[in-house]
Formats: C-alpha cells, structure tokens, sequence
C-alpha cells in the first residue's frame, strides 16, 4: 500500500471528524439566533401594543375632558337673587362720596332750564 492512499482518506475522516462540531455549533448559534430574533419581536410587538394602548387611553382622557368643559358650558350662570325692597322702608346704601348740589343752586338751574323752554314755544 502506498502511504499517499493511506494519507487521503485519513485527512477526509479527519476533515469530517472536525466538521461535524464546528455544523453542530453552527447550528446552535442559528438556533439561538433564531431564539434572540423572535424575543426581539416579541417585544416590538409589545412595545406596540402598549404604545396603542397609551394612545387610546389617552384619547379616552381628552374626550373626558372635552365633555366636562361642554357640560360646565352647558351649566347657566349663577346669578344671586335680586330680593325686593321691604314695604314701606327705605334700604339703606351705602355711604358714597357723591357731589351734593344745594337747594338753592338747584332750582335756580330749574327755572333756567323752564324759561329756556317757554321762550323757545
């Protein structure tokens, strides 16, 4: 026998031999990323999810809000009650510092006023 023939079969055994753990490993890793794929779109469909949920929570609050403000809207105003005066007496106001106009003054302004409006009849 040569040791050539000897030697091929030998290196292909061995070539064999170290590939099959180095597939073996290959296809670990492509398992586990694989396995690292699908969690990642798990979570992106999660992350979605919640994202849709905040969202429709959060259009649930405005339009909340938006009813309250149209409802408080809706509410007339309200207007103290206006009491009427007592029979008989006077009410009393308040003191105001008002310009006072003598007796006097005042009618003398009333009998310009009168023979301003018979002159001009």
């Amino acid at each position: 026998m040569r040791p050539a023939a000897f030697v091929r079969p030998f290196l292909a055994g061995l070539a064999l031999v170290t590939a099959a753990p180095a597939a073996a490993q290959d296809a670990y890793y492509d398992h586990q990323l694989g396995v690292l794929q699908a969690q990642q779109q798990m979570d992106r469909q999660r992350a979605i999810a919640l994202e849709n949920e905040l969202n429709a929570l959060s259009g649930q609050v405005q339009t909340e809000q938006a009813l309250s403000a149209l409802r408080a809207q809706r509410q007339p105003p309200a207007i103290p009650p206006i009491l009427p005066r007592p029979v008989g007496e006077v009410a009393e106001q308040p003191a105001l510092d008002l310009p006072t106009i003598p007796a006097a003054r005042l009618a003398a302004s009333n009998a310009r006023v009168r023979a301003i409006l018979d002159g001009s009849k």
